[in-house]
């Protein structure tokens, strides 16, 4: 999934051309007959903005659906022709302007909007930042969530709500700007502004395990007789980064609750029963980021418990809509991922679930944890569409053509992600965004990210939340290198076909 380091990119970036009107001509007063009137020139015609990027979209009536095309040029005619341009240019010269009324479109009444993304790029974090105002401006979303760690959602809301947060201050103005964290919270707060509030959630595990001993501790003042259990070997003291013998008293805590919790539960409500159980995922999975005495696999299934039970909570009402931005393994429909649980499992979303993946073309280069240069996947749809088209496209996993066609994307096995399955159980759709740039350098990618819409405080003391983040960012992904190099992701998805 991810090649070699490379040196950056080379070249710049050229930037969009403009156009002028032609210069006038000279007036011209003829002689001896005054006053004539002066000449105007030629004057160009006004430049026509577009509507739309591209014709509406319509559902394809079939009475069958015939085969899916299977030779290369036959799939690649069938997503060129069904590929949708969510920008294009302005008409008069200038910026482009953006069309993602499409994706609005598709989403529908459903209840969860799920951006997958590769870490570490500046094009998704733009796109999905004008998504969001999309989204919540047409009351389709009241929830914005993503894949910060759980003990800087207070922070987080802070900032939204007020304007003002340290903590959040810190990530929004010292850090990459396109990086999803700050993108989004800077968007929510501008909509906030404008009257449009939105709930703000992180729902990766804590960067602190301490902050998981407090909610576990909490669970724990609702006991009686099983409240020794929970309590008397509960890691309260652990250092940061955790010794040996730290993590060895994390193990030893998750199997004991794990153990008794039959017994523990019937103290308990089915709410608090389930925060205890998410949170001792969390304090395992948190302390363990620190390990490096392999357990990958387990690693990855204990995180996506937390994960879920975060991302469930911030929905309890039957109101609630949520726009999640999360990296793709995560938002996959299909297995393993907290996505998947929210699309089978939770009543509220269960079935109600959109979710787009990447696509990008060979030479993209991502910051994770160092610059990285990637392959172009899928290469069904970057055959077809170019490593670089001039615009970011949508390619549906799921419907067919105008001429009822079999969409050959969706019957593709997945291989990315590790879910198995085909592409049309994972995701909804893929967004070819072109050549991802590394978010540490935000003036090498060719989005803008305030372009036209077509639309119907003080440091604290210590160490700061910018540092904190990074380091955690850093070992996640370590954990996740790890895994991928000991084939974790590979075994899982050959477990599934």
């Amino acid at each position: 999934m991810i090649s070699v380091v490379v040196a950056s990119l080379l070249g710049s970036i050229a930037a969009c051309g403009g156009s002028t009107d032609p210069v006038p001509t000279p007036p011209v007063t003829p002689e001896p007959v005054p006053p004539a009137e002066p000449d105007a020139g030629i004057v160009a015609p006004p430049a026509v903005k577009p509507t739309a990027c591209s014709a509406p979209l319509t559902t394809p009536t079939c009475a069958t659906v015939k085969p899916a095309p299977t030779s290369g040029p036959d799939v690649s005619a069938f997503i060129t022709g069904n590929a949708v341009p969510l920008r294009c240019d302005d008409g008069a010269g200038g910026k482009a302007v953006w069309d993602l009324r499409p994706l609005v479109q598709l989403y529908g009444d459903q209840k969860m909007f799920m951006v997958g993304e590769v870490h570490g790029t500046n094009e998704i974090g733009i796109l999905s930042s004008l998504l969001l105002e999309q989204l919540a401006t047409k009351d389709l979303v009241n929830v914005v969530a993503s894949e910060l760690p759980m003990d800087f959602a207070p922070a987080l809301e802070r900032y939204v709500e007020t304007g003002n947060d340290p903590m959040a201050s810190q990530l929004l103005d010292r850090g990459a700007p396109n990086f999803f964290g700050a993108i989004l919270t800077k968007k929510a707060r501008a909509l906030y502004e404008r009257g449009v509030k939105l709930k703000v959630g992180a729902v990766d595990i804590p960067y602190s395990p301490q902050t998981a001993v407090v909610a576990i501790e909490e669970v724990a003042a609702k006991l009686t007789t099983q409240k020794d259990v929970v309590l008397t070997t509960l890691p309260k003291n652990a250092q940061e980064p955790p010794t040996s013998d730290d993590i060895a008293n994390v193990k030893t805590y998750f199997d004991l609750i794990m153990s008794k919790k039959t017994e523990i539960c019937a103290e308990l409500s089915a709410d608090d029963c389930d925060r205890l159980n998410a949170m001792t995922h969390a304090l395992w999975a948190s302390t363990l980021t620190y390990d490096r005495t392999g357990q990958s696999e387990v690693w990855f299934e204990r995180r996506e418990v937390a994960i879920y039970y975060n991302m469930h909570t911030l929905m309890a009402r039957p109101t609630d809509r949520m726009f999640l931005h999360m990296g793709a393994a995560h938002t996959n429909k299909h297995s393993f991922s907290a996505g998947s649980r929210m699309s089978q499992e939770y009543p509220l979303t269960k079935g109600k679930v959109f979710s787009i993946a990447p696509a990008y073309g060979t030479g993209s280069v991502i910051w994770y944890g160092q610059d990285q240069k990637l392959p172009g996947e899928p290469q069904s749809i970057v055959s077809a569409l170019t490593d670089a088209p001039a615009h970011p496209m949508f390619i549906s996993t799921t419907r067919p053509s105008a001429a009822c066609d079999g969409n050959p994307v969706g019957q593709e096995p997945d291989d990315t992600v590790g879910a198995g399955g085909t592409r049309a159980q994972l995701y909804d759709g893929y967004v070819h965004y072109g050549k991802l740039t590394s978010e540490r350098r935000p003036n090498d990618t060719k989005f803008e990210r305030d372009g036209e819409v077509l639309s119907s405080g003080p440091t604290p003391s210590g160490r700061t939340a910018l540092e904190r983040l990074l380091a955690f960012r850093a070992r996640i992904e370590q954990r996740e290198r790890e895994a991928i190099a000991a084939g974790v992701l590979t075994r899982r998805a050959a477990t599934r076909r």
